[in-house]
């Protein structure tokens, strides 16, 4: 009588640490996703300022870009109308050889015979570079300019 007794507590203590080792893996789990979640929501935050930002230079340099790369320095044209930034893991701006963990690019379109010029704002982390973290347009429609009123 006293072995079954024994046996059955031991049973059910075995049970009982499985379902709480169960129940830690899956808050284990649930932890790590959201931490992924906010480390991901803060790159998309500073994603969006970053692009906020090269978005009203832009726009109140009148699409200069050689302007622009003056205005935010250190920076690189990888063209004639293409400027890159690159920010370390804390969102500073930094060289493309001081291990980089984020780009901000904007292509410029200049304006020709329509009179607007558009601008494509791209940012992207380094390791995934194919899915880019946040993406902006801007369009702005450029003023003719006349001669001095006499």
């Amino acid at each position: 009588m006293k072995h079954s007794r024994s046996s059955l507590f031991l049973m059910e203590m075995i049970i009982a640490i499985l379902f709480f080792s169960l129940a830690s893996a899956v808050c284990i789990q649930l932890f790590a996703r959201s931490h992924l979640l906010s480390t991901q929501t803060v790159n998309q935050n500073h994603a969006v300022i970053q692009a906020q930002n090269l978005a009203e230079s832009y726009l109140s340099l009148e699409g200069n870009v050689a302007a622009m790369q003056d205005l935010f320095s250190p920076s690189e044209l990888t063209d004639e109308n293409t400027l890159r930034l690159a920010f370390d893991s804390s969102w500073n701006l930094c060289t493309a050889e001081d291990n980089a963990g984020f780009y901000a690019e904007l292509k410029s379109t200049p304006a020709e015979e329509t009179g607007i010029m558009k601008g494509e704002i791209t940012v992207y982390d380094v390791s995934t570079p194919e899915s880019p973290i946040y993406t902006l347009s801007v369009m702005h429609h450029t003023a003719e300019r006349r001669g001095s009123h006499e």
